[in-house]
């Protein structure tokens, strides 16, 4: 398709309500064009997204590029014709290495509370990917939402305008965990700009739930001599430690005699304090950690490459922590991916490590469309001796594809995107379906396959 940026509409409302306030909206921003405003069509370097410091120009263009016009260039500092297809940027298959234990590693996006995540429309959710995702020997993801069983659900709004506090259910939470109909999740984040919408309580309730449920978490605690302990799974004789961060807590704070309890860094800003992952990364090694995995929740949301303080903060982190494996989380819609070479802060090895700058949203369904679009990974990871690396790397782009039928979400259903392509399938969706799945294809090869993840092809 011919993509033209000013016919583009990045959202699509469902409901009758959804589609007049969106509309509005998009009016509003285009008679703020007739008087001569600005018009983003590249990232804004400076905007840290942090609704506690935003100021009116960025509340301006944060609802620029998700309303009216989608963000479509990178800075130029960031280089992205070259720098995310580079050679040294792609990981290659290490033929000489042979490990003698091996495990793999799922990893999905956020999870989020929005109304239509209900056992109702998601009964098929899972059946074509649950097998493959759930299948893997250690699974993870973000759990973007409180679970408070004492206080009333809230979702997210078909129309975000304004702050929004959530808070999942149980009939919820199965949904994101398989409909349980497979293995559960080993372990998930906790550390993300909604953690405290709740309040404090709130997130203690989450991690009282996860620990009923059997699942680990990680970038949170209950105890503050925990501060620097993090969660070790050991799988086939290969122990895998988490770390997570979030770069805000929207307009929530941690009470100050309270700041051990989530790992709040300022992440979107230049060189930021890493001290405490720096410390959370030691003791996992002390502890016999082979591997160590991140979920940072930090970047810009809704622009298909990272910002250049993400770039740079995360090579930070890596160089400082030794870290083998980031899962980025935020941006609601995928970014490439990146592979760091660096030299490892405890051992003074070199090293590679692997970064997925976003997965996007993975169970959630938002009104911008490109967060239609999550990216999951399959990892191998091995181990002979006292070396553990990645040994292979599987992406897979999915489609949420949402039935709406006057107005409402009938049913959401997980499905492969290329697969999407084929005749048979295609031509079973409505209209606006195949219409979304274009504008998608574009999304996709323009940002995302081309010299970056078609190099990691998933195989079923």
């Amino acid at each position: 398709m011919t993509f033209d940026r000013r016919k583009y509409n990045p959202v699509r409302a469902w409901s009758a309500k959804g589609k007049f306030l969106t509309a509005t909206v998009r009016a509003l921003f285009g008679l703020r064009r007739l008087f001569g405003a600005k018009d983003w069509e590249s990232v804004w370097p400076e905007h840290h997204e942090d609704p506690l410091h935003m100021k009116k120009a960025e509340q301006l263009y944060f609802g620029h590029k998700y309303y009216y016009r989608a963000i479509t260039s990178a800075e130029k500092e960031l280089n992205t014709e070259t720098r995310f297809h580079l050679s040294d940027a792609v990981f290659k298959k290490d033929s000489s290495f042979l490990p003698d234990s091996e495990i793999t590693l799922s990893a999905g996006g956020d999870l989020m509370p929005y109304a239509s995540i209900h056992p109702d429309h998601c009964a098929g959710l899972w059946d074509e990917i649950g097998n493959d995702f759930f299948g893997s020997d250690l699974v993870t993801a973000n759990l973007e939402t409180p679970l408070d069983r004492s206080k009333k659900a809230s979702f997210v709004p078909e129309v975000m305008l304004n702050h929004m506090y959530f808070n999942a259910n149980e009939d919820m939470f199965n949904v994101f965990n398989g409909n349980l109909k497979y293995k559960s999740y080993n372990v998930l984040s906790v550390a993300n700009n909604h953690s405290l919408d709740m309040g404090v309580e709130g997130l203690r309730s989450t991690m009282q739930f996860l620990d009923e449920k059997g699942i680990s978490f990680c970038g949170a605690r209950e105890q503050e001599g925990d501060v620097f302990s993090i969660p070790i799974i050991e799988k086939k004789g290969i122990k895998v430690g988490f770390l997570a961060a979030t770069f805000s807590l929207n307009a929530e704070q941690l009470p100050p005699d309270k700041t051990w309890m989530c790992d709040h860094l300022a992440l979107n800003l230049p060189h930021p304090d890493i001290s405490r992952l720096v410390q959370q990364a030691k003791w996992a090694r002390e502890q016999g950690a082979d591997f160590l995995v991140a979920h940072l929740h930090m970047g810009c949301a809704y622009q298909p490459y990272p910002s250049m303080h993400s770039v740079n903060n995360i090579k930070q982190i890596i160089e400082e922590t030794g870290i083998d494996l980031v899962l980025g989380g935020h941006p609601h819609n995928a970014q490439p991916s990146e592979l760091i070479h660096v030299t490892d802060p405890f051992s003074g090895e070199k090293k590679e490590s692997f970064v997925v700058y976003s997965m996007g949203d993975f169970v959630a369904y938002d009104i911008f469309k490109w967060c239609h679009l999550p990216l999951t990974f399959r990892f191998s990871i091995g181990k002979k001796g006292n070396r553990t690396k990645i040994t292979a790397i599987e992406s897979r782009l999915l489609y949420l594809h949402a039935s709406i039928e006057k107005g409402k979400i009938r049913h959401l259903k997980f499905r492969d995107f290329q697969s999407c392509f084929k005749a048979e399938t295609r031509n079973a969706f409505d209209a606006e379906t195949r219409k979304e799945l274009e504008e998608l294809k574009w999304f996709a090869d323009r940002y995302l396959y081309r010299g970056n993840l078609e190099n990691y092809p998933f195989t079923s």
